[in-house]
């Protein structure tokens, strides 16, 4: 048997204010001010969320629940399927999450989340930056999906 370890490097800043890359605050400010539109009638959970691709193009999505649940979707999903449907050859840069819930320390994506972003990081062989934020939360930024979905696979991995 061998024992193993995993270790997680991550940036966390107190707040916006603090030495944040210029491209990043705005696109948290950009969500923050896009947690309006979020549709959560069920959970009153507001999420939104901002990308930025290679072309400097900003997509915006948010959380829409549905009665039917769970034919609702997340806001980070909604944006990079919005973004990789009007711009199929461009590569997502970075990711920002946000929500309204204050709380110690920020969300992070669901898994289903987790594996559409792998999903993309894989096709498009580079990593998306991902950066969280909830409320006045500190903001955490990871420098790829691989940090919080260290054992992800793609269609490669399952012989499609």
């Amino acid at each position: 048997m061998n024992k193993k370890n995993l270790n997680i490097e991550f940036l966390e800043y107190k707040n916006i204010d603090d030495e944040i890359p210029k491209s990043t605050a705005n696109l948290l400010n950009m969500a923050d001010n896009n947690l309006k539109n979020a549709y959560a009638p069920y959970s009153n959970f507001r999420v939104s969320s901002a990308l930025q691709l290679e072309n400097k193009e900003i997509v915006l999505g948010t959380n829409q629940e549905n009665a039917a649940y769970p034919s609702g979707i997340c806001a980070e999903r909604v944006a990079i399927f919005a973004a990789k449907s009007q711009y199929p050859n461009q590569t997502i840069e970075r990711l920002v999450i946000t929500t309204e819930q204050s709380r110690e320390n920020p969300f992070s994506p669901c898994g289903a989340c987790r594996q559409v972003i792998s999903e993309y990081e894989h096709q498009q062989k580079s990593p998306i930056e991902i950066t969280l934020k909830a409320g006045n939360s500190k903001i955490w930024t990871f420098k790829s999906i691989g940090d919080l979905l260290p054992f992800s696979f793609d269609a490669e991995a399952l012989n499609f």
